[in-house]
């Protein structure tokens, strides 16, 4: 199976992006403290379950049609949203006037 990759450039991205990713750059190559060390090894691996106002425990599996696939790809795309997060902001905006 072969791969393609794309090495992008900071000019690549949307400018609020790429300075993001220039911040987040810059502190890593600073070090960090003994101290935020210590805090990020308490912290539990996995997923924060808090992705709204209660915990999120509930798993939904849905079998997808190469067309949807692809209009959530480009939703994603644009709204700079993993495929979980864009489901749930659709979600939420189909169900708003329920």
């Amino acid at each position: 199976m072969d791969m393609n990759y794309t090495i992008l450039s900071y000019d690549d991205l949307p400018a609020a992006e790429a300075a993001m990713l220039q911040a987040d750059a810059e502190e890593a190559e600073r070090g960090y403290s003994d101290e935020q060390l210590a805090e990020a090894m308490k912290r539990t691996p996995g997923r924060p379950l808090a992705v709204g106002s209660t915990p999120a425990t509930n798993v939904i599996r849905v079998r997808l049609d190469d067309e949807r696939d692809a209009k959530l790809e480009r939703y994603m795309r644009a709204h700079h949203l993993t495929r979980s997060a864009a489901v749930r902001t659709l979600l939420d905006k189909a169900l708003a006037d329920i």
